[in-house]
């Protein structure tokens, strides 16, 4: 694992995931990865800036991560992403600037950090 660059509250411990991170900020980015095949969600850690982002519904039990900027352990994403355990981290802060879209990400839940993939 690479350099930690944000943090954030952790849904539930004991899990990680790693992706490649996207970021949702419509169905339309929803759509996009529908249209890509099956594989892509399960390879994507999300971000997104909404707590409540229903539009994720159709791929977020595919979902290797989900990253929220806002939010708490119980909004509603959150609580989705517990039934589904997903790795979560909500109300998330990165230490400079966030990394670009396709960027291998790793969670930590028992930490509640996000780390760069030095691998990817």
């Amino acid at each position: 694992m690479g350099a930690t660059v944000g943090r954030g509250s952790p849904v539930f411990s004991g899990t990680s995931g790693q992706g490649r991170l996207r970021r949702f900020d419509t169905p339309d980015d929803v759509i996009a990865v529908l249209d890509a095949g099956d594989d892509v969600a399960s390879e994507t850690v999300a971000l997104v800036k909404d707590a409540g982002a229903t539009f994720l519904a159709p791929i977020e039990a595919d979902l290797a991560g989900i990253l929220c900027r806002s939010g708490d352990i119980e909004s509603h994403l959150a609580i989705i992403s517990r039934d589904f355990q997903i790795p979560c981290l909500m109300g998330v802060e990165f230490d400079g600037d966030e990394p670009a879209d396709g960027t291998t990400v790793v969670i930590d839940t028992d930490a509640g950090t996000i780390a760069v993939d030095s691998a990817g």
